[in-house]
């Protein structure tokens, strides 16, 4: 199977009626693996009212992506991102309950909890109040006294200038998340960032706007610039998620594609919308492909997918319906094996990789199409070493670091051994606690002229076809 991300606003449009195309696709297929992530139960808080009515919409919201997906979630912990089945009504629960966090994000209601508990109250009261007092660093000092960055600096920390305590800080920065999130302040701190030379004026069509932004940073001497001056990189999100919103909130700040800030009675666009677009895309590197109708988010996650060589198919609704058509419209052995056989005989688009120590070498084709509804790499391997390898499957995976759910592989060798049977041990359908080391023995069947053999090698899975001499 493989991994789809949908983004929010295409989900939404499928609840109500829209994108009739995809939906039947996805009605049908079962190569398809959807995914949600904490990223849309941010979208939905974003809605969220004590209002009956609302109440029971963002309900049918929550429904319909345990039906679309399963309950299977994309989220992080710390350092790392898992997939596993979580119920979204859960999440937004949790979400809800924690919202209040920053409503006021002094140290003394951060600690707060400690403070109420009859067991410890008054334990930590002097540690607190320490923390409370430390200054802040003189450099931290110094950027709302220079002219360049004063502005900014004040419109950053609300209130800091005048309080350069730890206490502070956490005051000035719970109100600056708050306004950012709330009002439409990152739309005037996009413009101070702007003012360096570079805006949406300055990007052109087919131009690399990375390329355009460091060429500016360097022109008016920001060679040394980053998003993380204003935005802290998150520690408890694995590094790789970080540099994709990174990337994603730079090219907005600059004004690339930049999202529409405003907040009305009815509706709020605001910086909270942005991190989320980012986060979508983080989750989405992960998958074959990101369906996203959002112009913005389609220009702005293409962009960062190319700058950070992510192999995500990022498509709209309409383009996956087309591709979906031309290259994931199979089903069965026979059909995959035919495809295979067409695109080998055809030899068009592979390419030749030599060994480093042999005369032998293989030629590699990188396909659209997913054999068996999972490998996408054809190579053939060429010379005396090989000579019985007619040919070998395996995955070009959408980023560096890959991540391979157990329903992929479930999907996978269920066509296997529909067609192929038991192998040689006897074992049938894939279970989910056979994979207990970074090696797997895999699947083997061996027939009079034939032996297929699937395993697991440093991590990558790959399908062997070798003639019996």
């Amino acid at each position: 199977m493989v991994k789809v991300y949908i983004d929010w606003n295409v989900m939404s449009g499928m609840k109500n009626g829209h994108f009739p195309e995809l939906c039947r696709i996805i009605e049908k297929s079962n190569n398809l693996l959807l995914l949600y992530s904490t990223s849309h139960i941010g979208d939905i808080l974003a809605s969220y009212s004590e209002d009956e009515n609302q109440k029971k919409i963002i309900e049918e919201d929550l429904e319909f992506i345990t039906n679309l997906t399963n309950d299977l979630c994309a989220f992080t912990y710390k350092d790392k991102m898992f997939i596993d089945y979580t119920s979204p009504k859960e999440l937004l629960k949790e979400r809800i309950e924690s919202a209040s966090l920053f409503d006021d994000f002094s140290i003394d209601n951060l600690f707060k909890s400690i403070e109420e508990d009859e067991n410890l109250k008054g334990i930590f009261a002097p540690y607190i109040k320490l923390l409370k007092s430390f200054s802040l660093e003189d450099s931290f000092k110094e950027a709302f006294n220079q002219p360049e960055s004063a502005e900014m600096m004040n419109r950053m920390f609300p209130g800091l200038k005048n309080e350069m305590t730890m206490d502070g800080y956490f005051k000035a920065f719970g109100k600056m998340y708050k306004d950012l999130n709330e009002k439409e302040d990152y739309k005037h701190l996009r413009e101070d960032v702007q003012k360096i030379g570079i805006n949406s004026a300055h990007f052109n069509e087919g131009k690399n706007p990375f390329e355009l932004i460091d060429r500016a940073n360097e022109k008016f001497g920001l060679s040394n610039f980053d998003s993380n001056q204003y935005f802290r990189k998150n520690k408890n999100v694995p590094e790789w998620f970080n540099d994709i919103t990174d990337a994603y909130l730079k090219l907005d700040i600059y004004g690339y594609k930049s999202d529409k800030i405003k907040v009305t009675e009815k509706k709020k666009s605001t910086f909270k919308n942005t991190v989320e677009d980012a986060q979508h895309s983080a989750f989405a590197s992960r998958c074959e492909f990101y369906i996203t109708q959002d112009e913005r988010n389609f220009k702005k996650t293409k962009a960062v997918f190319k700058e950070l060589e992510i192999i995500t198919y990022v498509l709209k609704p309409t383009e996956f319906v087309d591709f979906y058509k031309e290259n994931l419209d199979y089903s069965g052995f026979d059909e995959h094996m035919e495809n295979l056989i067409e695109i080998i005989k055809k030899g068009e688009e592979f390419q030749r990789v030599d060994y480093e120590e042999s005369d032998d070498y293989v030629l590699v084709h990188h396909s659209q199409k997913f054999i068996f509804n999972f490998f996408n790499r054809i190579m053939l391997p060429i010379g005396k070493n090989d000579s019985d390898t007619l040919f070998v499957l395996s995955k070009d995976h959408p980023s560096k670091l890959y991540y391979t759910v157990q329903n992929e592989l479930k999907g996978m060798i269920k066509i296997l051994v529909d067609q192929l049977g038991a192998d040689d041990s006897g074992n049938l359908y894939y279970q989910f606690d056979e994979i207990k080391e970074k090696e797997w023995p895999g699947r083997i069947w061996t027939f009079d002229s034939i032996t297929i053999k699937l395993t697991r090698l440093n991590g990558w899975f790959q399908l062997y076809y070798f003639t019996n001499s």
